[in-house]
This record gives structure tokens, sequence and C-alpha cells, in this order.
């Protein structure tokens, strides 16, 4: 898997498409990840797996809660 390098790349974008799938009377809710840029993709059924491609794919994923002060912001 080729990865983006951070040093090359100041913008990526991703594609994260939700749905769900039924059998019988049961849901549950899949997933699919796509790195726009590279092409790449992944399928989910657990949020850990789509944060996992976003690592593999150099993203680097902070840990925030709701009091914390220094959250990213968009300028």
């Amino acid at each position: 898997m080729n990865r983006p390098s951070a040093e090359t790349t100041a913008t990526t974008t991703f594609v994260v498409r939700f749905w769900r799938e039924w059998t019988g009377a049961q849901s549950r809710w899949r997933g699919r990840v796509e790195h726009v840029q590279s092409g790449q993709q992944a399928d989910f059924l657990y949020l850990d797996d789509m944060l996992r491609f976003l690592r593999q794919m150099g993203v680097t994923l902070g840990q925030f809660t709701d009091d914390d002060e220094h959250k990213p912001s968009i300028s």
C-alpha cells in the first residue's frame, strides 16, 4: 500500500459511506472509506477499522474531549 507523505501532501481527502444491511429482522451498519488521491479503500464494520485505515494512510489522529480547549479549528 502506498502511503502518502505528510511532507508532500498538504490536503488529504477521504469519502466515508455508511449503509445498513438487513438479514431477516436483524440489521447492522457497514461502511467504506476511500482515500480520494490514491483510490485506495477499505470496508469496515467497526469504527476502529476505519480509523486503522486512516492511520495507514498517514493521518495522525489526536485524542480530544468536549472539554479540550486545544481542539483544531478551521481558519
